[in-house]
């Protein structure tokens, strides 16, 4: 017959892991529900549910093992309270997704400021996660020593290793324009991500250099109509307004060009694409336009949205030093995207 204290830790690891597991599901739902996405659209073989999942069954697994294992020093107070602060954590993070913070219309490394804020909030309690899932294993293997700072240490590693892996991921992939061969006979859209607007609404050489690439595309015959897309910082023209005087400068018939000024990040784009384009008529197919640092985390929310698109790279050269900015925001750009669909 189990004692009291056998049933006591099967009541709280029971407790906890429930926690972890509701934890989960109402992830998936503010993953997809930021994205505008019914939950049924739920994919197991998309890699950020896999990255999810597996460190959810790393918690939920360290709770049981440690359940069992440690009994003279089973710490229910703490397995409780770090799981209602993980719950904590992640129900702000998501009313910060719908509520308008406190904070200054301004931008910082192109992204503005609150969108910056809401992010922030989501990797706290990724980090949080990672943190209980080093002090439970390490109290199941038999940590004594300074077990948290132990923890923190190996939490900032992970995110350190996961940052490497969204580099290498990005930089193995690879984008070809020609794997989709156009549609005869339908509507083939090359699709303009936007991209920074300098002083005096001057495309900077990334949104030239991809609105080069959909010119360039055009006159190939590849596609016939050029999408352009992108808000505006206070003060300027919007990216897509930008990029349309800068190709009509180019002697294009401005018929064959649409312009929408109102999405404010990629994955608004992306989206823009599944609810605005591919539900017109005679639509073939769409190429999406964009550096090459850039298209690997386009390809991944295309996978999350479910829409298959051709890639095209634009012909932007940047030195080494600019190269690794940019790939190094991608990557932290991609993991956020990966883990919390922001």
């Amino acid at each position: 017959m189990p004692s009291k204290s056998n049933k006591n830790r099967g009541i709280i690891s029971s407790l906890v892991i429930l926690i972890l597991l509701l934890d989960q599901l109402f992830l998936f739902y503010i993953k997809y529900e930021n994205q505008g996405l019914e939950l049924s659209n739920f994919s197991f073989l998309y890699l950020g549910n896999i990255l999810n999942i597996i460190f959810t069954l790393a918690a939920i697994l360290g709770v049981i093992f440690y359940s069992i294992k440690v009994k003279k020093d089973f710490k229910a107070v703490f397995l409780i309270s770090f799981s209602i602060t993980l719950s904590i954590l992640l129900l702000i993070s998501f009313i910060s997704t719908k509520i308008s913070l406190p904070l200054p219309n301004v931008y910082f490394l192109d992204h503005p400021l609150k969108k910056i804020a809401v992010g922030f909030l989501f990797s706290v309690y990724q980090y949080f996660q990672f943190l209980f899932i080093g002090i439970v294993w390490f109290q199941l293997l038999g940590g004594k020593e300074l077990i948290v700072l132990r923890a923190i240490v190996n939490s900032a590693a992970l995110v350190m290793i996961l940052l490497f892996f969204a580099f290498l991921f990005i930089n193995l992939k690879k984008n070809d324009n020609k794997k989709i061969p156009p549609k005869k006979h339908s509507i083939n859209v090359a699709v303009v991500l936007g991209a920074a607007v300098w002083p005096h609404n001057a495309p900077s050489p990334s949104l030239a250099a991809r609105a080069d690439k959909a010119v360039e595309l055009l006159r190939e015959g590849i596609v016939n109509k050029i999408q352009l897309t992108g808000s505006n910082a206070p003060g300027e023209l919007s990216e897509a307004e930008v990029a349309y005087n800068y190709i009509r400068s180019e002697n294009v018939d401005t018929s064959q060009i649409w312009v929408e000024n109102k999405t404010v990040s990629t994955a608004e784009q992306v989206q823009y694409i599944k609810e605005h384009i591919l539900t017109k008529k005679n639509i073939g197919n769409i190429f999406i336009v964009s550096d090459s640092y850039h298209l690997a985390r386009v390809k991944e929310m295309c996978r999350f949205y479910k829409i298959k698109v051709g890639l095209a790279t634009s012909d932007l050269k940047l030195n080494f030093q600019h190269n690794l900015y940019y790939k190094m925001k991608e990557s932290i750009g991609l993991l956020v995207f990966w883990f919390f669909g922001l």
